[in-house]
């Protein structure tokens, strides 16, 4: 038993690496991996998409100072992943990437992008609201089956626990809003960075 235990833990542990991992991957295949959570769109006047394309090196990159660009000129899609330091990168819950698909618009190009969070990140935020909203429930109703709201005692008792599951609720939602608005101004700023670059407000750090 406790080898399967410490089985299931090694392979949980190899899936949360390896979901990490992928996401952060800078290839094609990868760059449409992950759960989405939020879409954009920007607009570029006065610039081509071959304009844009020779912002980036031979294998497609374009570094910068908060992050990396990585281009797929075959589907005029682009890859944006702001830079963190190397242990955080894989210690925070919540990373987020965006994917840009340009489009031509006359003499603009269009920016549409997709926010992007790993999914075990998203699984494992479902699972523990999931979890505590069940929990609470489930003790309440066990308390109420058992005689417990017979008494006023009984009742406060119920509502305590219903204080606090609901306030682990409201804590978990605010960690979670909290971190998204931080990780969306990270990718903000750099795709404003991008923009500047591109549009040679800014020069690319190389």
């Amino acid at each position: 038993m406790m080898l399967a235990g410490l089985f299931a833990g090694a392979l949980f542990l190899g899936l949360l690496v390896g979901d990490r991992w992928y996401f952060r991957t800078l290839s094609a295949e990868a760059s449409r991996y992950g759960c989405k959570v939020g879409r954009g769109a920007a607009r570029l006047d006065a610039i081509s998409l071959a304009q844009i394309h020779t912002r980036f090196d031979k294998l497609g990159l374009l570094p910068m100072r908060h992050g990396v660009a990585r281009l797929f000129i075959e589907s005029n899609r682009l890859l944006l992943r702001p830079r963190y330091p190397t242990l955080w990168a894989f210690l925070w819950i919540w990373p987020m990437k965006a994917t840009i698909d340009l489009q031509a618009d006359g003499e603009a190009v269009v920016l549409a992008s997709t926010k992007r969070t790993p999914w075990a990140s998203a699984i494992l935020t479902g699972a523990w609201f999931l979890v505590v909203t069940i929990g609470t429930l489930a003790t309440i109703v066990s308390y109420a089956v058992e005689g417990g709201l017979g008494s006023s005692s009984g009742v406060v008792m119920a509502g305590g626990i219903l204080t606090l599951g609901l306030f682990f609720i409201f804590s978990g939602l605010v960690t979670v809003v909290m971190a998204y608005r931080m990780e969306n101004n990270r990718l903000a700023v750099l795709q404003q960075e991008f923009e500047d670059v591109v549009t040679g407000r800014a020069p690319a750090t190389r």
